[in-house]
């Protein structure tokens, strides 16, 4: 490895993320479906927000 290259992810961590953000989008589709079309700006935002902040958490490991 090269000196100041940043090693590569490994794949179960790559599998974790996929599998949080499928979670997410499933809980999204479920609010969106008992609260309506109105609320998708509100669930879309928080459900952006929340995969954000536990990747970037994760990515400081």
């Amino acid at each position: 490895m090269e000196p100041g290259s940043v090693p590569p992810r490994p794949v179960h961590r790559e599998l974790l993320d996929l599998a949080a953000l499928l979670v997410l989008i499933t809980l999204a589709t479920l609010v969106f479906a008992i609260a309506g079309p109105t609320a998708l700006t509100t669930i879309t935002g928080v459900g952006v927000g929340l995969f954000t902040m536990w990747r970037s958490a994760r990515t400081g490991r």
